[in-house]
């Protein structure tokens, strides 16, 4: 592979600023080697399933689920542009919005909130916005991102929303052309309902050459759009560096209230699958014809970090590199979970099916989890322009299972 250029290096913004500097006292840091508990094996209770070959409910690319206070949940389709509501039951109840442009219609939605005056919110990934339908499925207008802090010009798209307690966390990129670059602007921010920005959490700008000669998969997948997450309190919570077990915590204002780090922690080096799948995503990007590809400079190792989130009593469930790998027979994800204090409990098994690699599940908040097969493609392709698919992957069927969570004392 080529070196990189100047050009193509990476400036780091607000979190390493503030989290690799002497600026971030000692006992901020929380260092961790063991858990305090013992494992904990759960093995999940099936409600129900929807999809799949013998069921007549058909998903395109499932992305996102939600749930209500009367324990509907919500799903949202990327490919098929629209929300499938669920009862409690299991049974489809109906369908909310529909692929467009005018009121209440989407495109490639990539998430979906439950904002404070009972809509919901379907995020697209361009141009950034969310869109705004009730839950009778009528047009309640729309949010529209506004990150560039003055600046004319660019564009931006959109990653990740997410809303609890008032308030609104989205990530996403801010794209401007520059005379033999193109500025790229990652960042995770908050916004109040009109979409104006107010806290800026992290940042990372990469400068890429036009015409592309060699693409750096850092400059195209920093670590946090995806994997960040919202308590419900207001603080954030979003990886590090890309290769560290490395948690920064922020307060609603902005400011670190702590970070979580393992050291010693090995991340997860590529196998051939991990390869062929960051490859087609990156061949889908650079468009149809393979004579025209620049050099891609792709990471060797996943990310330390891959996904982050906060259930309804605070505590903190994190998926790192090595969750979904080398696990025992039976067991989909070993999960690490915190107390609210930032405190490693303990490591959870989770016993339920599926592809470890492929699927993914959300945390409802009521205590149950929702396992999306295919999640884990799917929500890379947000990150591409609305892809459904990212080449040969061993997820043929796409299907949805509702578990009841254990109580994890």
């Amino acid at each position: 592979m080529s070196q990189p250029t100047a050009a193509n290096l990476l400036i780091f913004g607000v979190f390493l600023t503030l989290a690799s500097t002497p600026l971030l006292a000692e006992e901020t840091r929380i260092l961790t080697t063991e858990p305090i508990l013992p494992p904990l094996t759960l093995e999940l209770e099936e409600l129900w399933r929807a999809g799949g070959e013998t069921d007549d409910v058909m998903f395109g690319l499932p992305v996102e689920a939600l749930t209500d206070e009367n324990g509907r949940i919500y799903l949202a389709d990327q490919q098929l542009c629209q929300v499938f509501v669920f009862g409690p039951d299991g049974n489809l109840e109906g369908t909310l919005s529909r692929e467009g442009e005018g009121p209440g219609e989407v495109s490639a939605p990539v998430d979906m909130v439950y904002l404070p005056d009972g809509t919901i919110g379907i995020a697209e990934v361009f141009p950034g916005k969310i869109v705004q339908i009730t839950k009778e499925d009528l047009p309640a207008g729309q949010i529209m991102l506004d990150v560039s802090g003055g600046v004319t010009g660019g564009f931006t798209i959109q990653t990740m929303a997410e809303a609890r307690g008032g308030h609104l966390l989205v990530a996403g990129s801010r794209s401007v052309p520059k005379e033999r670059v193109l500025e790229r602007i990652h960042f995770l921010v908050s916004v109040d309902q009109e979409g104006k920005e107010r806290v800026r959490y992290q940042e990372q700008i990469s400068e890429i050459e036009r015409p592309h000669t060699v693409v750096h998969e850092n400059d195209f997948l920093p670590p946090f759009p995806l994997a960040a997450t919202l308590g419900p309190d207001g603080r954030v919570y979003s990886p590090g560096e890309r290769e560290k077990y490395e948690i920064v915590v922020f307060k609603p204002n902005g400011a670190i209230d702590y970070v979580i780090e393992r050291p010693g922690f090995k991340t997860w080096k590529r196998d051939k699958l991990d390869m062929r799948r960051i490859t087609a995503l990156f061949h889908a990007w650079a468009g149809p014809n393979p004579d025209t590809y620049p050099e891609f400079d792709l990471k060797k190792t996943e990310r330390a970090i891959t996904s982050l989130q906060v259930d309804g009593q605070g505590r903190l469930w994190a998926q790192h590199s090595r969750s979904n790998r080398e696990l025992p027979e039976g067991v989909f994800l070993n999960l690490d979970l915190y107390d609210e204090q930032g405190h490693w409990q303990r490591e959870v098994r989770l016993v339920c099916e599926g592809s470890p690699v492929s699927d993914g599940i959300r945390f409802l908040g009521d205590g149950r989890v929702l396992l999306i097969k295919g999640f884990v493609v799917a929500r890379l392709a947000c990150l591409g322009s609305g892809m459904a698919t990212l080449g040969e992957d061993d997820t043929e069927t796409i299907e949805i299972i509702c578990y009841q969570l254990p109580v994890v004392k």
